[in-house]
């Protein structure tokens, strides 16, 4: 199974730019969303029912767009459920959390409060990963990428596979081999 969700994300790195140039850039992030919910491992005490919904929220522009993209997807035995969300205190049942806010005072706050939550914080600013976000998705050379805080995952208890971890342009806070 982890080989084939590798094979997943690396097709999906592998063919960004030709995805880009054919589908709107909410939907490729869309697609990197739902792989990252596939390499990404919770606690047992955040997803401890193997078939419960996991609950992906997403905040701020193209919100709307992205959950219609993530709906009757899964990852794993794990249903997705996407929520739009507008406030912080919404995304307690979240298990997966992309933020794009234009502001970094906001986006520094969502993070902080999450930041104890074994809660798989995605995003897609400058200053995401130094925030306190664990995975970020950047345009590359045409192509969406993404860089990964290793250091905010443990800290959240949230495990991410090695595999995706190779494919990162970069990961701080651990090695990515």
């Amino acid at each position: 199974m982890l080989a084939v969700l590798a094979c997943q994300l690396a097709a999906l790195a592998g063919v960004a730019v030709r995805a880009e140039q054919a589908m709107p850039e909410q939907q490729v992030k869309a697609a990197y969303i739902l792989n990252f919910t596939r390499y990404a491992s919770w606690p047992a005490p955040a997803l401890a029912d193997p078939h419960a919904p996991l609950v992906v929220c997403m905040v701020g522009a193209g919100a709307a767009d992205m959950a219609r993209q993530l709906q009757k997807r899964a990852a794993g035995s794990h249903p997705l459920e996407p929520r739009i969300v507008s406030r912080m205190e919404e995304t307690d049942p979240c298990h997966a959390v992309y933020l794009a806010l234009p502001e970094r005072s906001r986006q520094s706050a969502w993070l902080t409060r999450m930041r104890e939550q074994a809660i798989l914080t995605i995003g897609d600013s400058a200053s995401f990963l130094a925030d306190g976000g664990m995975i970020n998705m950047l345009l590359v050379d045409g192509s969406i990428r993404f860089e990964v805080n290793l250091t905010a995952a443990k800290h959240s208890g949230v495990g991410l596979n090695p595999r995706m971890l190779a494919l990162a342009e970069r990961v701080v806070g651990g090695d990515a081999k």
